[in-house]
């Protein structure tokens, strides 16, 4: 029988509570939805998902060599938006300085509540992914911001743009200096948002209208 203290029934079952509580933005839902209870939402976990196959899908294209690190680029993809678990989702184009800062005391918050060995690990990539310094964490940011456009070119987007007022406007302010620095994402990008234009998903108001 292991008798290490890392093995023991308490410790164990410490960790699955750990665990557990990041588990929860599998339950945090996006788009200025309240409960996962219709077919208008997406939790932050699912954006996370589509994050990770966007990226897997425009590194070979962005960095042909493959000299980035791509353990770094996917596990800022997981933690990123760890804040949320604390404070949930809020829309890219409504967040105030202050709700900056409260994102960042929670990621506090939330990196003191998992478990030890993981501690340093995530605040070292969620420090590199705010501070945008490197090619990796521009990347993940870029993707980041694309990865929505993706979610909505569909029937969900319309439906979300119409009950949050979305405007063009609102989504180039906060996606086009982030995707520009990557050529072919941003081809992408300009594409698909002129096509939602084309069709009529943004909002618009009534004197743009007539």
């Amino acid at each position: 029988m292991n008798n290490s203290p890392l093995l023991t029934k308490e410790h164990i079952l410490s960790e699955v509570r750990k665990i557990q509580y990041l588990y929860g933005l599998k339950k945090e839902v996006r788009y200025g939805r309240k409960r996962p209870d219709d077919d208008i939402t997406e939790s932050v976990a699912e954006h996370l998902y589509g994050m990770n196959l966007l990226a897997h899908y425009f590194l070979p294209l962005e960095n042909p060599e493959s000299t980035w690190n791509r353990e770094r680029i996917f596990t800022m993809i997981t933690v990123h938006d760890m804040d949320e678990i604390e404070t949930g989702d809020i829309i890219g184009y409504l967040k105030t300085p202050e709700m900056y800062a409260a994102e960042r005391a929670a990621q506090e918050r939330v990196i003191e509540n998992a478990p030890l060995h993981l501690q340093d690990y995530f605040k070292d990539h969620l420090n590199e992914y705010e501070a945008q310094e490197t090619t990796e964490a521009r990347f993940v940011k870029a993707v980041d911001r694309i990865e929505p456009l993706y979610q909505t070119y569909s029937q969900f987007g319309k439906t979300i743009f119409a009950i949050n007022k979305t405007r063009i406007e609102d989504s180039m302010r906060i996606k086009e200096n982030y995707i520009k620095p990557f050529p072919i994402m941003y081809e992408y990008y300009c594409i698909l948002q002129q096509t939602m234009v084309d069709e009529g998903y943004f909002y618009r108001e009534q004197s743009e209208l007539s």
